[in-house]
């Protein structure tokens, strides 16, 4: 079974509705139970940036250390009405909302093991970050600027179970296209008109769908235009991402997009206009750099080693090593995340509070 402070603060963060840009209850949640404790804290204004209600909350443990512990406050869907099921081996929704343990897992385990630290006076000097907006933006993260002396920092937010960890991440590129046609009379003069539906359906045939080799994915996830039946449509947007381990890679075959879509409509007598930009950039954590080495000494007073993974997602951990703050993306055992089929394991959960515990307690040197 899990311990039952444990499950007591899971109970509270499950029981408040915070999706992304709302984070204001969780927050103020942190912010009593740190107080309890007789910590400090801090709001930035990571608020501006989001447009939500909250900023980030940063909590410096004797001066705030070298490194840095993080979980986000926000879940991607309502968790309203929840009803939470203790089974034998893991906690589950009753199946009508999502359980809310991305990251309500993350949560949990960072304030059980702050809670416990401070009470056995073991804590050494860190950083605590609870970010906003995560599941859409990361603009919390985005916008949080580091202490000078932080140099490393650990993400609990992974389905994937401890000691797993994401050490490797692609990145996301996001891009619009907008194609322009002419508008005629459809059954009047159709000869007159451009048809941008016909120059977008000739042009996505030409993009690299699905999985492009073991780093590279493509995909266009949205179309719109057209006004009515009876008009020659001028205009239509889609929307997509590629997602690449190697920035240079993602440049290179979004160009090779735009090229082939110039080609067609070149071909119709058409043209287009164009938007790109980073989501997130990838990321690469190596067994010599200092997140690592802490995470390997901690789980190894456990038994156990780390598993370093793969991942095609992002995080949190994206923005941060992107300012150049080496930071690894940690196994909570959030498994099925964002779905009513969300759950997590007693078994994972109480390895990730101890490693959350192990991070705040233990020293490189």
């Amino acid at each position: 079974m899990i311990d039952e402070r444990l499950r007591r603060i899971f109970e509270d963060l499950t029981s408040i509705d915070a999706t992304s840009g709302n984070e204001a209850p969780v927050a103020a949640y942190i912010k009593e139970f740190v107080e309890r404790l007789g910590l400090e804290f801090d709001m930035d204004g990571a608020a501006s940036l989001s447009k939500g209600n909250s900023g980030n909350v940063i909590i410096r443990i004797k001066g705030g250390g070298d490194h840095f512990l993080a979980s986000h406050m926000d879940t991607p869907r309502s968790t309203k009405g929840l009803v939470r099921i203790f089974h034998e081996d893991r906690i589950t929704s009753d199946g009508t909302t999502p359980l809310g343990v991305d990251d309500r897992g993350g949560l949990s385990s960072i304030l059980y093991a702050l809670e416990k630290a401070v009470a056995e006076d073991t804590i050494k000097p860190c950083t605590l970050l609870f970010t906003v907006c995560e599941e859409t933006t990361l603009a919390g993260s985005t916008f949080f600027t580091p202490d000078p002396g932080i140099r490393y920092g650990f993400i609990f937010d992974s389905y994937m179970s401890p000691p797993a960890i994401v050490s490797e991440t692609c990145g996301l590129l996001e891009f619009d296209f907008t194609f322009h046609g002419r508008s005629s009379h459809a059954g009047i003069a159709p000869e007159k008109g451009i048809s941008a539906i016909q120059v977008a359906c000739e042009a996505v045939t030409k993009f690299p769908y699905g999985k492009l080799g073991e780093k590279d994915t493509g995909n266009i996830g949205r179309i719109s235009g057209g006004t009515a039946t009876n008009v020659v449509c001028d205009s239509v947007k889609i929307s997509g991402e590629i997602r690449s381990g190697n920035l240079e890679d993602g440049e290179k075959r979004f160009r090779k997009i735009v090229e082939d879509f110039e080609e067609v409509c070149k071909k119709h007598g058409a043209t287009m206009e164009y938007r790109s930009a980073w989501d997130f950039t990838p990321y690469h954590i190596h067994p010599e750099d200092e997140p690592y080495r802490l995470f390997e000494k901690v789980v190894g007073a456990m038994g156990l080693k780390p598993v370093p993974m793969k991942s095609m997602g992002g995080s949190d951990a994206n923005a941060m090593n992107k300012k150049g703050i080496k930071t690894i993306n940690l196994g909570v055992g959030a498994q099925n995340p964002h779905g009513n089929d969300e759950f997590i394991l007693y078994e994972d959960f109480t390895r990730a509070a101890a490693i959350a515990y192990g991070l705040m307690t233990t020293t490189l040197d």
